[in-house]
């Protein structure tokens, strides 16, 4: 990848993420600072649906609407197949924050629901609301919250065979390079045959911006597609999110399988 890059406020400039990822190095060689500061900045955030959002709470319905037609479409004889009562579907929501996604969707169509999360405050919050709304009876009987992982994608390690689905929703953005290489290949072992992993992302429209506030990196979508090719992975949807705000990145939603011959 040799695109160029900037940070947000345009002050520094990169050659290539190769320079971006070198500089954000701590004293010890590794990541690890650049990790515990995204995690920090979320410690910060309120434990509620505009606090994840930043602010832009109202953005969640036209999100989940078009993350429910996707899934229904990349899913479809796997979600039939749940109806009729054929199999159990299982799901980790990846960043989960407060649960949104989960509470709005994934509990709906998936019979378990394990919660990915590094923010410790944000995963309680998960829990509770996610508690509360099954025992309220919003979703189809037997379906319910399963593990709960406080983790950043770094560290998040699949069981072999456990997922119908992966679901990766604005935190691939925390995730460097190689890191992010990583964990596509540990999440190939984790899903099933007919198993999906589902990106869901800022996208800038070219290169590459950094935040530092919360040490993230936008993408652009020849970079996402370049990192999903390097990790062996078949894009199988790549779809702009609809109705978002003009002031805001445009998103973008990936469903990605492992080609057969990987299988």
């Amino acid at each position: 990848m040799s695109q160029p890059g900037k940070d947000a406020s345009g002050k520094e400039e990169y050659a290539d993420p190769q320079q971006l990822w070198q500089k954000a190095k701590g004293e010890d060689g590794t990541h690890k600072q650049w990790y515990e500061g995204a995690v920090a900045y979320w410690d910060a955030q309120e434990a509620s649906y505009d606090g994840v959002l930043g602010g832009f709470g109202f953005v969640s319905d036209s999100d989940i609407s078009d993350s429910r037609a996707l899934l229904q479409r990349a899913m479809k004889q796997q979600l039939e197949q749940a109806a009729a009562g054929k199999r159990q579907l299982t799901v980790v929501d990846c960043g989960a924050g407060v649960g949104r996604v989960s509470e709005q969707l994934l509990l709906g169509h998936f019979s378990t629901v394990d919660l990915l999360e590094p923010s410790r405050h944000l995963l309680d919050a998960a829990q509770k609301n996610l508690k509360a709304a099954v025992a309220g009876g919003s979703y189809p009987a037997g379906h319910a919250l399963g593990q709960c992982l406080c983790q950043g994608l770094q560290q998040f390690e699949p069981q072999p065979g456990r997922y119908d689905c992966i679901w990766i929703q604005w935190c691939l953005l925390y995730l460097t390079d190689d890191d992010a290489i990583a964990l596509f290949n540990r999440c190939k072992a984790g899903l099933k045959p007919d198993g999906i992993i589902m990106v869901k992302e800022n996208i800038c429209k070219e290169g590459f911006i950094v935040d530092k506030d919360d040490n993230s990196l936008t993408r652009s979508n020849s970079y996402m597609m370049n990192l999903f090719g390097r990790a062996g992975l078949s894009v199988a949807y790549n779809i702009k999110q609809k109705n978002f705000p003009k002031n805001l990145f445009e998103v973008r939603m990936y469903v990605l399988k492992v080609p057969a011959q990987q299988q």
